[in-house]
């Protein structure tokens, strides 16, 4: 059977995982030029509805069937391992395909409810990617907890190519019937994506022999019944789906709130529509950096569970603060990054400057979203599961009601739903930590893992800033065309990011291993300077 190291698998998702995340982040712009921002409004709003659905049947799915398949293989039980697939897939397709129907049948009360009418067919068009999506999550979920990750990668970067494409399509021809078609059209690709990305799945588990596999190594594990493989499954993903599925609830009750908000202010709403639609674009940047993290917490979970099943309490630790490290290397630097070219950014990305002040004000709520991410992913790993529910609760009510306060302010609008975005995972970050801290009887040490970060940081501040005037004056001389832009954003992006992997090399916060571990070729292909500085 395919297995392949927790490094490797990190590599091989992140890597998909940016590619698909670029294509989403240029997606969005050209999507906003194509229906316009009152159409990108719509699209947002229809987009809460379903990854609220899309969390209730399915965020919880894949890493159920993973813990439940990592704990399986552990003991070498790859028998019971594909059983839970096939169960899994019988289970999550029947509530896949009943949310589907429902959504479809209450398309039109949903959009009422939420206050926009305009939203319904956006609903119908996104409806049937849940049933597929919920069959999806079990092939992932059995290939994430065996360990392999190249088929789930593929599949992600197949999704979004199919998803992009099939959307930008729709939605150009679709607009000009009107504004409400034309965001409608923006997810048609959702579903033909998820199917193409499900097809691939099926095609590499039949092509790879896994349950020939699994029968010509027959151990003698102890077999488990179906009914206990569905207690598992039932155990394992119903505190993670209601974790996901509140964490989504508060953004669907966020995004009613927000807009009501936004007009008792006194906007129109078209307008409180516009400002809903920059409040997308913001947490769209936001989550780029988050693919990585994702991808990291995705080949953590098998890990940990693997140790925690096998009792080994040194290699928790290890994975654990290996995790932490990796996250805040990644996110710092991103955060300030975000917050100091936001300008610059949002003009490549958007053609306009609109709204990149929040990005300046809200970029480090980026920090605060991986590190939550790969806490719950850990604390899932151990069986706590439903004190990530509690801490997520008190984070969603937090956020809720800061949002409720200062959105209804006018000179504070959308920004006021960055702060609750900051006060939604500042709360669980504090509490998840002593938690974890508590359970693994070991300090986590946040400065160590912040420090080096930060310093690398600070000097790719000082040398962006030095590189901002010139860089004005060229645009001012040849008229700020988009080629220029694009070229010095770009020249400066790839300046910043090369001073901070400097800097974070001679400070050893990144270190030999770390790069020979994820890959030799990455090592042998750094400067030959740079290599000479690692130790």
């Amino acid at each position: 059977m395919e297995e392949q190291s927790s490094t490797k698998g990190f590599v091989i998702l992140s890597a998909a995982g940016i590619l698909a995340k670029l294509m989403s982040v240029f997606y969005v712009p050209l999507l906003r030029r194509t229906i316009g921002l009152e159409g990108l409004g719509i699209y947002q709003i229809c987009y809460e509805v379903f990854i609220f659905a899309y969390a209730v049947t399915t965020l919880g799915a894949q890493p159920a069937v993973a813990k439940v398949v990592a704990e399986l293989t552990a003991v070498n039980n790859k028998i019971d391992a594909i059983k839970v697939l096939k169960i899994s897939r019988i289970l999550y397709a029947g509530i896949g395909a009943l949310l589907s129907i429902l959504i479809m049948i209450f398309a039109n009360p949903i959009s009422i409810i939420i206050g926009k009418p305009e939203a319904a067919y956006g609903l119908l068009f996104l409806a049937p990617s849940i049933f597929i999506t919920s069959i999806l999550s079990a092939y992932r979920g059995y290939f994430q907890g065996i360990n392999s990750m190249t088929a789930i990668a593929v599949s992600q970067v197949l999704e979004q190519i199919i998803n992009v494409l099939i959307s930008l399509i729709f939605a150009y021809v679709l607009v000009k019937i009107s504004i409400p078609y034309g965001s409608a059209g923006g997810t048609v690709g959702t579903t033909l994506g998820a199917v193409i990305a499900c097809l691939y799945m099926i095609y590499v588990y039949y092509k790879k022999g896994f349950e020939e596999e699994a029968l010509d190594g027959e151990s003698s594990s102890k077999r488990i019944s179906n009914k206990r493989i569905v207690r598992r499954l039932i155990k394992y993903g119903v505190p993670i789906t209601l974790s996901s599925g509140l964490q989504n609830l508060g953004s669907l009750v966020d995004m009613v709130n927000v807009n009501n908000r936004l007009t008792f202010a006194g906007f129109l709403s078209k307008e409180a529509t516009e400002l809903y639609g920059i409040l997308g674009t913001y947490k769209t940047l936001l989550s780029v950096p988050l693919v990585i993290v994702t991808a990291l917490a995705t080949t953590v979970l098998p890990a940990i569970v693997s140790a925690v099943a096998l009792k080994d309490k040194k290699e928790v630790r290890k994975k654990v603060n290996f995790a932490f490290r990796i996250t805040y290397s990644i996110t710092i630097p991103a955060a300030v990054g975000l917050a100091i070219l936001s300008k610059e950014i949002y003009q490549l990305l958007y053609g306009s400057t609109e709204g990149f002040e929040l990005m300046i004000y809200g970029s480090v709520v980026v920090i605060f979203m991986a590190v939550v991410q790969i806490q719950n992913v850990i604390l899932q790993s151990m069986n706590k599961l439903y004190f990530v529910l509690v801490t997520f609760s008190i984070g969603i009510i937090a956020k809720i009601t800061a949002n409720y306060i200062l959105v209804g302010i006018k000179e504070i609008n959308v920004l006021g739903a960055v702060f609750g975005n900051f006060l939604w995972f500042f709360i669980p970050f504090v509490l998840n930590h002593r938690k974890l801290s508590k359970t693994l009887r070991m300090r986590i040490p946040i400065i160590k893992h912040i420090l080096k970060p930060i310093i690398s940081s600070i000097g790719m501040i000082v040398v962006v800033g030095l590189m901002k005037q010139p860089v004005g004056v060229l645009l001012i001389l040849f008229n700020e065309g988009n080629i220029l832009t694009f070229i010095t954003t770009i020249i400066m992006i790839s300046t910043a990011g090369f001073v901070y992997l400097y800097l974070m090399i001679l400070l050893g916060g990144i270190r030999k291993n770390d790069i020979m571990s994820f890959s030799t070729k990455a090592y042998n292909i750094l400067p030959r300077f740079l290599r000479k500085k690692l130790r």
